[in-house]
């Protein structure tokens, strides 16, 4: 052989290797795709928190103000409680009707509450099962990807010594 034909050769060994590492790379990718939509299950279940936690805080909001209007005692400093003592108290037909309302709203924000924390198990429950089904394919895949891009190692250094192997003997006959 000649030393165009070794360098055509050893250009081509390279190609090669390239697109294998190219392959397994890409394989590789898949699992950055899946951190991508991992995140997004995370700041999904966050947003899910805050809002209970905000219907939490209504919840507490709301008993407390039907307590006030209930007993006619204010506990924290509110606009309200001013105006109710600079410009006088409600009718008591006003207080029931505004305590009224006030039940009305605990008893749908108790049940929107309750709702909210089951579709907050539920999404953890779910995520959690896709999770662990993950690590299990994770484990799998990878350790497959792994062997086969050792033995691809292997076959590219076999290669490359049949190379060099050629590109001596075409040395040594110049």
């Amino acid at each position: 052989k000649d030393l165009m034909s070794w360098c055509s050769e050893y250009a081509a060994s390279i190609d090669d290797i390239l697109e294998e590492e190219e392959h397994y790379a890409d394989q590789l990718k898949e699992y950055l795709f899946y951190a991508e939509a991992l995140r997004a299950v995370c700041r999904k279940h966050e947003l899910m928190q805050y809002d209970l936690e905000m219907a939490a805080q209504d919840l507490t909001s709301k008993k407390q103000q039907c307590e006030e209007l209930a007993t006619g005692t204010v506990r924290t400093f509110s606009l309200k409680g001013m105006t109710s003592k600079l410009f006088g108290q409600e009718t008591p037909e006003q207080r029931e009707a505004k305590i009224k309302v006030l039940e009305e709203q605990i008893q749908e924000g108790e049940e929107q509450l309750k709702s909210k924390n089951l579709e907050g198990r539920d999404f953890v429950k779910s995520a959690w099962a896709d999770i662990e089904r993950f690590k299990e394919q994770k484990n799998h895949d990878l350790k497959e990807a792994l062997i086969s891009y050792a033995v691809m190692q292997i076959s590219m250094c076999k290669k490359g010594i049949q190379v060099w192997t050629n590109a001596k003997e075409c040395f040594s006959k110049m």
